[in-house]
């Protein structure tokens, strides 16, 4: 596979990845595992609600908005490959539909990702219960919308959050900055796994980390297959509505 020409290099990787990693860090190791096992712990109300999910939205897209912008100076503007040499998009086979195409290996995709991801969230953990015998928690936003604690209006806030903020801000950091440097320094594979990796790790979840890394390691395929992140916004925007909708019966 050829990786999508990008104009995010190593540099772009490493900073976006050294921000993330801090995040879930930045309380310490113990406090990290915790979380991991137990859940973060939100504490969301119908009062900070709102405020805690605009302050994660700034966080990760105000640091997209930079790596974007630092794009506009230097060599940055020249995409290379893992040598240094220009990578170029694969010109469109002659007499193609392309936006044909890229939309019918996206719904094509949607329903193996989907299927193969809520699999894999069962399996690993009632695997991992049974090894440790810790019933590992639901990430926090779905307890939230499966609980009474918060009104209608919090519950639509969540649900626009999960459905729009999510797939858009989360696609153009992961796939597009953090999967697009590492291609610069590694090859295809590792990139697509390890930022599928970081991906899941940013989520605090046990219970998740294993079917949110083949999503994040998936939506780089998708990526690199079609060139466009719309592909990945589009599977990501659909496996959060199958998660909402499946809420109500965990």
């Amino acid at each position: 596979m050829t990786p999508p020409s990008s104009k995010y290099g190593p540099l772009h990787a490493l900073a976006a990845g050294a921000v993330l990693v801090y995040t879930v860090l930045a309380n310490g190791f113990a406090a990290f595992w915790h979380q991991f096992l137990h859940g973060m712990d939100l504490k969301l109300t119908e009062a900070n609600i709102l405020p805690l999910l605009c302050t994660n939205t700034l966080l990760f897209g105000g640091l997209f908005l930079i790596l974007w912008v630092s794009t506009f100076f230097g060599r940055a503007r020249s995409p290379s490959g893992p040598h240094g040499r220009a990578v170029a998009p694969r010109p469109p086979p002659v007499g193609s539909c392309v936006p044909c195409d890229l939309i019918r290996l996206t719904l094509l995709s949607i329903i193996p990702i989907c299927l193969i991801a809520l699999g894999l969230n069962w399996a690993s953990s009632e695997l991992f219960s049974r090894l440790t015998n810790i019933d590992l928690a639901d990430q926090d936003l779905v307890k939230f919308i499966t609980s009474n604690a918060l009104s209608l209006r919090s519950k639509a806030i969540l649900f626009v959050f999960i459905l729009i903020e999510a797939p858009v801000v989360e696609e153009l950091l992961f796939r597009g900055v953090l999967f697009g440097g590492l291609t610069k320094i590694m090859p295809i594979w590792p990139a697509i796994l390890l930022s599928g990796l970081v991906f899941a790790g940013i989520h605090v979840n046990a219970a998740t980390l294993i079917p949110l890394w083949f999503l994040g390691a998936a939506f780089a395929w998708l990526y690199v297959r079609t060139g466009t992140l719309l592909a990945p916004m589009a599977v990501h925007f659909t496996f959060n509505a199958v998660n909402l909708a499946l809420c109500p019966f965990i």
